[in-house]
């Protein structure tokens, strides 16, 4: 027994020399370090199945490297997105979403969690739920004052749903755009309607003799003003449709702004003489480098704008001053003040703070508007200050 367990230990040892000789070539093959796979003790029958594992190692680590560069860029690309991008699994937790994302909703550290963390709006989330039931949904989702336009689709996989991408779009502007859009049209054609029924009624009226013979001169006068009204209306909405549509030519010129302060004073003293109105001009000889027929234009909406809302025989003035490098435009009547609540609106299309009087005095509110879109193309600043009684518009002109 003692032989042969003498035997068996000499055995064993034996065998395991010789193992780990026979095994050494082969446990020493590895592919760390620059050299790669080390195979120069190894047995010539290996030799070639290293080589093949080599050249696939490399393989896969080029492809590695390529995927690492995609997501890199993907990343890069998402993140730089306007939108908000949101990538939930089929189980509706987020995997993945970007800056924009985050930032809409004032969340953070959300992913691998359920969509109701980021979102707890119900139209959201039912929406959220049909899409990964297999349906694209489209929908509009108010946050903070903003609305975007939602659209989520199902990413599908094996014939199953493995989750949705949800695209968050900011439509504001675009909403308001409608609005104003929707606003200006029913305007327009309120504005129009109501010179446009007149001339009618006052026309038919002469055609059908229900006008004595000596009023009919009367009557002629009365339908030659409304056509001037809708003369103006419309002047005014192809005016204010080239600024929309950047189709005003950038003409500029160097002018004395004073002498042509004078010239809209001039044609505007009949009117002013009618309701005992002085008009004023202060201010020296101002040059200044503009568009000499928008700045006409100003002057004359402005200075109209003040006698028409200005009391029986007060004051419209109009001052030229430099200052700063610039030219200032000031205009200033002596009438009713403008509420604080209506002074932020004053310069909107059709807009008029006391509906009965604007009416009965005519005009076709758009001239502030127009005022205010010469500025804009001028890149100047437009302030109103207004009290209770008297109003004061300032133009400032960069050089």
């Amino acid at each position: 027994v003692l032989s042969v367990l003498i035997v068996l230990v000499v055995a064993l040892i034996s065998a395991r020399r010789f193992t780990d000789k026979i095994m050494s070539p082969i446990s020493e093959l590895h592919g760390e370090g620059e050299g790669g796979f080390k195979y120069q003790d190894a047995y010539d029958e290996l030799v070639p199945f290293v080589k093949t594992i080599e050249k696939q190692k490399e393989a896969i680590t080029e492809h590695c490297a390529n995927l690492g560069d995609r997501a890199n860029m993907t990343k890069a690309i998402t993140e730089s997105m306007q939108e908000g991008l949101i990538l939930v699994d089929g189980n509706g937790r987020i995997r993945s979403l970007n800056r924009s994302a985050l930032e809409i909703f004032h969340a953070r550290d959300v992913e691998n969690k359920d969509l109701l963390y980021l979102c707890r709006d119900m139209g959201f989330l039912d929406a959220a739920r049909k899409c990964l039931a297999g349906d694209n949904v489209e929908m509009h989702f108010d946050k903070l004052g903003k609305t975007y336009t939602v659209y989520m689709h199902p990413v599908c996989g094996c014939e199953q749903i493995k989750g949705a991408v949800i695209l968050l779009l900011d439509t504001t502007a675009k909403r308001k755009a409608e609005e104003q859009r929707r606003e200006f049209s029913a305007n327009v054609s309120h504005e129009l309607k109501t010179p446009l029924t007149a001339i009618s009624v006052l026309s038919e009226m002469i055609a059908n003799d229900f006008v004595d013979q000596k009023d009919v001169k009367e009557f002629t006068q009365r339908i030659s003003g409304q056509v001037g009204r809708l003369i103006s209306i419309i002047d005014d909405i192809i005016r204010l449709s080239e600024f929309d549509e950047g189709k005003v030519d950038r003409v500029f010129g160097s002018f004395d702004v004073r002498e042509l302060a004078r010239a809209v004073l001039t044609s505007l003293k009949e009117k002013a003489d009618e309701r005992g109105i002085a008009l004023e001009l202060h201010g020296e000889q101002t040059f200044m480098t503009a568009n000499e027929r928008m700045i006409d234009e100003l002057l004359y909406n402005l200075v109209d704008n003040a006698i028409k809302y200005n009391t029986e025989n007060g004051t419209v003035t109009v001052s030229l001053a430099e200052r700063d490098g610039g030219v200032s435009i000031t205009v200033g009547d002596t009438g009713p003040g403008i509420p604080a609540e209506h002074q932020g609106r004053v310069f909107e299309r059709f807009y008029r703070v006391d509906q009965a009087r604007s009416q009965r005095i005519g005009g076709t509110g758009l001239g502030l508007s127009i005022v205010k879109h010469i500025m804009e193309y001028h890149s100047g600043k437009l302030t109103l200050e207004s009290g209770e009684q008297g109003t004061t518009i300032v133009c400032r002109f960069k050089v």
